[in-house]
Order: structure tokens, then C-alpha cells, then sequence
């Protein structure tokens, strides 16, 4: 291991320069987490970000390493003394942060991190020499995959840990350990205290993983998850109906893991499905991210909209319902403006798909319609409601009907990625066109025309200017009757 890690700390740009001036000015200087656990667990450097934990001074050492390397200082955190060097290397951004010890010590500094497995430190004072310093035990948390806090204190200092313990489950496939998990549990309300955007970055990285399901899952057996999202908790427990074999909020899981199925399975191999479910929304958060997020949301109005007629559980306009607490829960979360109109429209349209597919091949006028109303929505839309079809398996649910209802979906998939790649249907009339032939000033029956006149022509029953012309003077004629 040792080779290993003095191969992969040969690959750090400028460490020797970072040694030189440590050694000049007198300081300890240590490498310190996710480069060193990388290695550990990946048997190589992941990103090019690196820390490093200074004995004191560690601005002015900050400034002296940047006009060395030609980077640029930005301070992070004036009080804690953390500053980040910024430098432009073969068309790369690297990042060198640098902190001031949490303690007398290397040690002390060490034991106020958050988990062991990033509680590793290198002494860059002594290279070549490689002298890793592993005061709790990490090496062993990496051999059994465990996550593991450092201190009772650990989630108390910082309760945004508790969220990271999962992201980093998630991100390793690693166990978080049961003392932890206690303590998780004991903790747990202090998330109320955290910063919207801290809670939805780890949210996002579990999110990226593609195991989603099953930290999610624990997230919601320790109640981690009804802390950062309230609204999930009038879902627990509501029935509903013979339709369905599960509660509202297992069911809402239960479709996470079957889309999580369907990707691994089916929609990795599909190159255009692969690229748009990749295709980024905002701050690298992908639509499969935020589709996995609808996953888990998309019934959540269900509770609000609950009534019982003639001795059925209805749960009408539910969908409208659910638009309205995603932007609540988006503005909790800081998302942005398209993260956030994403999650609405796919929870506000999330059943449309299913009425089309209640028919052996729904009409043309009927697809034209859904893809103009959804707009590029529509995709995430569609694999929303495979997923939550694959996830309802009640007694009046059937095998053919669901069989039936992924053939149209496919479908509908398919036809979307063959008419993205044709070139677009030219405009046969504008807005200045009808008003001059109909002798009309503008107005909302202009648009209203327009928007006829281009669902015809998509459906094939008009295609000339005239023809266009034609049917907007009868249609007008009609409407005076």
C-alpha cells in the first residue's frame, strides 16, 4: 500500500513546493482528507482538489504558495482561517485549500473531523518519506466499508454530517456503522438548523449515486429523511385503495427503486435515453437526478386531496396539489428556478401518460397534444410513469395492462428522439398574415388560431399558406355563428 500511495503522491502538482516552504517558514504542513481516502479507496487520486491542515499562519503561507505557483487566493472562511489557491495548470482547475489546525495538534485537528475514513494525514514535511498518520483507525473503516463519526460531538458541531454520512454511504457503497446510526438518530432534528442549499448538495450526491434507493431507505427508517422533507409524513400510512398494494409513501420509494431498475436494466443501453438523462439542468444536477427527486415526490399531494365517495378512496387534482408543496419544498431547498420548474411539472403531468396508454394506440391529435404540452418535459415525464406503474401492483392491477402500458410509453420515447433529429415544419402563416386576411386587430384569437394551424399541420391536414388561410377564415366563420 505504501508504493501505492507514494505513487499517487508523486502525481500532486507543486507538493514539492509546498514542502520547500513549509520547511522555509518553519511550519508543519499535513495532506489531509478525501485525497488520501481516494487512494485508500479507489487506489487513486479522484479530483483535483487538495487540503492541507498548517500549524499556524496560514494566509500569509496561502499568499507565499500562490505567488510561487501563479494561482489566485480566494478566502473561505475569514474566522476559521481557511483560504483556497486557485491555479490554472494544462487547461485543469486545481484547488489547494488550506487550514489552520483544529486543535494544539495534527492529532487534535484529526479528531474534530467529521468521519475516520477522513481522518487520514500525510507529513509533507518528510517526503519522499511516507508517514501516514492514522490516529482512529481508518484503515481499518475502509477494510470494512464503514462509515463511522469521530466524536458523540461530531453531528452537534456540524448536523449537515448527518446528511454527509449518507452521501458518502452512497458514494462508496459503504455501511454506516451502528453507533453512528444512534447517534443519527438522537441528532437528528438539528437539520432544522441547516441551510437549504447545504441539505440539497448531499441530497444530489445521493441522488448521483446509483443506489439512491437503499440510502434513501435508511435515511427514512433512522427519520432523517421527514426532518428535511416534513411534507412526506401525512404520506406515511395512507392507503390507497385496491389499485395499489402499498401506502402512499412505500409506494413513492418503491417507484424510486424501479426506476433505479429500469436505467440499470433497460435505459443505460439506449444511447439517446443514456444522453438526455445526463443532460444537465443546473449546477451539475442532471434530469436523472431530478427525476429519481420526482420519484420520491410525485403522489405527495396525495394526503391534502384525499376524500371518500361511494366507499372509494379518490385523490382528485392530487397532482395540482403536489406542484404546489415541490415549489414549497424547492424554495426550502434553495433549488434553482429550472430545478425547481422541473420537479412541478413533472409531479403536475406525472398521470397524463397513463391516460394515453389506457388505449391499444392513442390518436395523433392526442400525442401531438401531450408533446406540445409538456414540452421538454416529456421524456422524463413518460420513464416518471413507467416507474410508477412498475411500482402499483394491486389486486385490479394486471400483467397485460402494464405490458400494454410500457409498449405505448416506448413508443411515445421513440417517436420523441426521431422527430427531435427531422427539421422542423416551417411556419405557414404568422400572426400579421391571419390579421390581415381576416381584417382582425390583435388579439387572444390570434393565438388561439396559431396554435390550431400548427397542430394541423403537424397532424398532416394542412400544409400550404392557402390552406392554412382557408381554415382560419372558416373556423372564424363558425366561431360568429
Amino acid at each position: 500500500m505504501e508504493d501505492l500511495v507514494k505513487r499517487e503522491i508523486k502525481k500532486i502538482p507543486f507538493l514539492n513546493k509546498i514542502k520547500s516552504l513549509a520547511k522555509a517558514k518553519g511550519l508543519e504542513v499535513y495532506l489531509v482528507g478525501g485525497t488520501l481516502r481516494d487512494i485508500f479507496i479507489f487506489n487513486q487520486t479522484q479530483k483535483p482538489d487538495f487540503d492541507f491542515a498548517v500549524s499556524k499562519g496560514t494566509l500569509k503561507f496561502s499568499k507565499d504558495f500562490s505567488s510561487l505557483v501563479g494561482g489566485r487566493l480566494v478566502v473561505l472562511d475569514k474566522i476559521l482561517r481557511n483560504v483556497r489557491v486557485v491555479v490554472k495548470r494544462k487547461n485543469k482547475i486545481l484547488n489547494y485549500d488550506f487550514s489552520k489546525f483544529r486543535g494544539r495538534d495534527i492529532f487534535e485537528d484529526l479528531k474534530k473531523r467529521d468521519f475516520t475514513i477522513n481522518s487520514l494525514a500525510l507529513n509533507v514535511n518528510l517526503l519522499p518519506r511516507i508517514e501516514i498518520i492514522d490516529c482512529l483507525e481508518a484503515q481499518k473503516d475502509f477494510k470494512r466499508r464503514l462509515i463511522r463519526c469521530n466524536s458523540p460531538l461530531s453531528f452537534p458541531e456540524d448536523p449537515l454530517r448527518i446528511l454527509r454520512a449518507f452521501s458518502l454511504a452512497a458514494l462508496f457503497k459503504f455501511k454506516i456503522d451502528k453507533n453512528t446510526q444512534e447517534l443519527i438518530k438522537k441528532n437528528r432534528k438539528l437539520l432544522n438548523s441547516v441551510a437549504g442549499e447545504r441539505i440539497s448538495e448531499e441530497l444530489f450526491k445521493i441522488f448521483s449515486a446509483d443506489n439512491s434507493y437503499l440510502v434513501i431507505k435508511s435515511m427514512d427508517s433512522l427519520k432523517v429523511l421527514e426532518e428535511i422533507l416534513p411534507q412526506i409524513k401525512p404520506m406515511k400510512g395512507l392507503n390507497q385503495g385496491p389499485y395499489h398494494h402499498l401506502d402512499v409513501w412505500l409506494h413513492s420509494l418503491e417507484t424510486l427503486r424501479c426506476f433505479e431498475s429500469l436505467v440499470e436494466r433497460r435505459l443505460k443501453k439506449d444511447e439517446d435515453i443514456s444522453s438526455y438523462l445526463n443532460q444537465e439542468v443546473a449546477q451539475q444536477r442532471k434530469i436523472l437526478h431530478l427525476i429519481k427527486f420526482s420519484c420520491l415526490l410525485h403522489d405527495i399531494g396525495k394526503p391534502l386531496a384525499k376524500i371518500r365517495r361511494k366507499r372509494k378512496t379518490l385523490f382528485y387534482g392530487h397532482e395540482k396539489i403536489g406542484e404546489e408543496l415541490a415549489e414549497t419544498i424547492s424554495k426550502r431547498l434553495k433549488l434553482s428556478f429550472k430545478e425547481e420548474e422541473f420537479l412541478k411539472k413533472l409531479i403536475y403531468f406525472h398521470l397524463r401518460p397513463g391516460y394515453l396508454a389506457n388505449v391499444k394506440k392513442p390518436t395523433l391529435k392526442a400525442v401531438y397534444r401531450y408533446f406540445r404540452d409538456t414540452q421538454e418535459y416529456a421524456v422524463a415525464i413518460l420513464l416518471l410513469s413507467l416507474s410508477d406503474w412498475r411500482a402499483t401492483r394491486g389486486p385490479l392491477t394486471s400483467s397485460q395492462k402494464r405490458r400494454s402500458h410500457e409498449r405505448v410509453i416506448f413508443s411515445l420515447i421513440k417517436d420523441y428522439f426521431r422527430k427531435l433529429k427531422e427539421k422542423p415544419l416551417k411556419k405557414l402563416v404568422n400572426g400579421y398574415d391571419l390579421m390581415k386576411k381576416l381584417k382582425i386587430p390583435p388579439s387572444p384569437l390570434i393565438g388561439e388560431l396559431l396554435k390550431k394551424i400548427s397542430e394541423k399541420q403537424s397532424l398532416g391536414q394542412i400544409k400550404t399558406k392557402k390552406e392554412a388561410l382557408g381554415w382560419a377564415i372558416k373556423y372564424v366563420r363558425k366561431k360568429e355563428v
